[in-house]
C-alpha cells in the first residue's frame, strides 16, 4: 500500500498533477512523499478521505500552500494552526473525525469559501470564523454544539449554515437578518414564538431568559400587605446587562 501512494505521488509530481487522489489508502500518517522536494506546487486539489490519519504536518501550509484539501472520514483529532497559513485554500472538508475543537488560526484563511466541519465532536466553533470573509457555505452538522455563534451572524457572504443535529438551546437576535423561509422548521417556530419580551429593553426573548427576584416588601406594592409578605416579583430579562440595569422603580 505504501509503495502504491509513494508511485501515486511521484507520477503527480512528474506530470504536474492539478488533482491528487489518495482515498480509501488506510493511511495512518500523513505521507511524507508530499512535503518533500518539490514538484507539487502545482497542486490544487488533495483528496485524502476515508484514511485513518489523527494529525496533520505543520508544514503543510508551506509545501502545499493552495488547495482543496478534502480529509473527511479520517481519525483527526486535531488540526494544527499552521493550517492558517493555506491563505489560498477555498474548500476545506473535514467532516466524519474526531474533532473536539477548531485552532483560532482558522480565521486566517480569507479565502474559504467552504468549511464542512459536520460528525465531529465540537462543542464551539472558534471565535476568529468570522473573519473568514468569503465563507458562503458552513456545514457544521451532528456535533455538540448547543448556541450558534452570534459573530456567525457577521459573515457578509455567508448563504448556507446548517447546524442539524446539534444540542441548540438558543439563538442570536441577528439571525433575523435570514430569510425565514431557509430556517428549519424547529428554528422558524422558535423566532415566532417568543417566551415573552425583557422588561427592561422589551426586545422578545426565545429560550434563554434572566431572571430577577424583587421580594414584593420591597415594590409599591408592599403596603397593601403592610410589609408582612414573603412573596417575591419575578422580572425577565434578556441578557445580563438588561439584568444589572432594570428596576422596578425606573
Amino acid at each position: 500500500m505504501a509503495s502504491d501512494v509513494c508511485k501515486t505521488i511521484s507520477e503527480a509530481k512528474l506530470e504536474r498533477h492539478k488533482n491528487l487522489f489518495i482515498n480509501y489508502r488506510n493511511l495512518h500518517h500523513f505521507p511524507l512523499e508530499l512535503l518533500k522536494d518539490e514538484g507539487l506546487q502545482y497542486l490544487e486539489r488533495l483528496y485524502m478521505k476515508r484514511n485513518s490519519l489523527t494529525t496533520l504536518p505543520e508544514n503543510l501550509a508551506q509545501k502545499l500552500p493552495n488547495l482543496f484539501l478534502d480529509l473527511s472520514d479520517n481519525a483527526l483529532e486535531i488540526v494544527c494552526p499552521e493550517i492558517g497559513r493555506l491563505r489560498s485554500l477555498r474548500h476545506l472538508r473535514l467532516a466524519k473525525n474526531q474533532l473536539k475543537y477548531l485552532p483560532a488560526e482558522v480565521g486566517d484563511l480569507r479565502e474559504l469559501q467552504t468549511l464542512d466541519i459536520s460528525t465531529n465532536r465540537l462543542i464551539t466553533l472558534p471565535e476568529r470564523l468570522h473573519m473568514c470573509l468569503s465563507l458562503q457555505y458552513l456545514t457544521a452538522d451532528r456535533n455538540h454544539l448547543w448556541y450558534v455563534p452570534r459573530h456567525l451572524c457577521q459573515l457578509p457572504s455567508l448563504n448556507e449554515l446548517s447546524m442539524a443535529g446539534n444540542r441548540l438551546a438558543f439563538l442570536p437576535l441577528d439571525l433575523n437578518f435570514l430569510n425565514l423561509i431557509s430556517l428549519p422548521k424547529s428554528l422558524l417556530e422558535l423566532l415566532r414564538c417568543p417566551l415573552g419580551h425583557c422588561h427592561r429593553c422589551s426586545q422578545p426573548m426565545f429560550t434563554v431568559v434572566y431572571p430577577k427576584l424583587f421580594p414584593l416588601r420591597e415594590t409599591p406594592m408592599a403596603g397593601l400587605h403592610q410589609g408582612r409578605t414573603a412573596v417575591s416579583f419575578v422580572a425577565y430579562c434578556c441578557s445580563t446587562q438588561c439584568l444589572q440595569t432594570f428596576d422596578l422603580l425606573s
